[in-house]
């Protein structure tokens, strides 16, 4: 049965979609089975993926106007459900819908047995969506940069997290914190990480593994291909590479 992983960041550029897609394709590479979940409207897993502009997106599956076997579609070794430029429309339309935080958990109830690894991109706000991320999923992973205003943010998503917890996913729980784009001999970057290491919420909460700057990453989402598809020897690959490992390792036994 599958493991349930939402990326969440309620702040823009945090390297969600660049985790998802890299973390998603080393998987596969592992011969896990792995279902990406695109959940942004901006649409760019989908598009990195070559699938923008398919028929029976998640908008028709949130919407009841397909099936989730229609709806996902294949890329080699990676399932995805895609998203679509109307999918805040779609947000907009669901909020009236009773037990609307509860929709895409129902769906993909129907498919766990067909993966060991689901992972969702979640767009940069704690909205309806996101929250069915939440609703969903097993744990929730929050990308951050080393930089002044990420306690802000991990703070409203803590904040967020725990209602969800106590309301509607009793068995909802934090894997970690993912530091991306970082550059780990920077004072400010290691005063981040002692910050952070120190504060009794969190201390236990970070990953080993930690993405380091590299254009490659960058240079490779531009360019509509995963980091190991692009540079397979950059430091983006081995990072990811190396994060997967330390995934499998906690929680491919539970």
């Amino acid at each position: 049965m599958a493991k349930i992983f939402t990326i969440l960041n309620n702040k823009g550029g945090t390297g969600k979609t660049t985790t998802v897609l890299n973390l998603g394709t080393v998987l596969a590479k592992m011969d896990k089975r792995v279902l990406l979940v695109d959940l942004d409207s901006q649409c760019n897993l989908t598009s990195a993926l070559g699938l923008w502009g398919v028929e029976d997106t998640i908008c028709d599956l949130f919407l009841g106007k397909c099936s989730i076997t229609q709806a996902v579609k294949q890329n080699g070794k990676i399932n995805l459900l895609p998203a679509s430029d109307k999918l805040l429309e779609t947000e907009f339309l669901i909020n009236s819908e009773p037990g609307r935080e509860y929709i895409l958990k129902e769906k993909l109830e129907k498919i766990l047995d067909e993966y060991d690894y689901i992972l969702i991109d979640c767009p940069p706000s704690l909205g309806t969506l996101s929250i069915n991320s939440l609703v969903a999923a097993d744990y929730f992973i929050v990308p951050m940069q080393a930089e002044n205003f990420a306690f802000i943010g991990l703070d409203r998503i803590m904040s967020v997290s725990e209602k969800v917890q106590k309301r509607m996913n009793p068995s909802l729980r934090l894997a970690g914190i993912l530091f991306v784009k970082l550059a780990p001999r920077t004072k400010f970057s290691q005063a981040v990480i002692t910050n952070l290491t120190s504060n009794e919420h969190f201390k236990d909460k970070l990953f080993s593994t930690y993405i380091r700057q590299d254009i490659a990453l960058m240079e490779s989402g531009a360019f509509k291909q995963s980091v190991f598809e692009y540079a397979p020897k950059s430091r983006g690959s081995e990072d990811y590479m190396d994060f997967a490992n330390e995934l499998i390792k906690k929680y491919d036994k539970k």
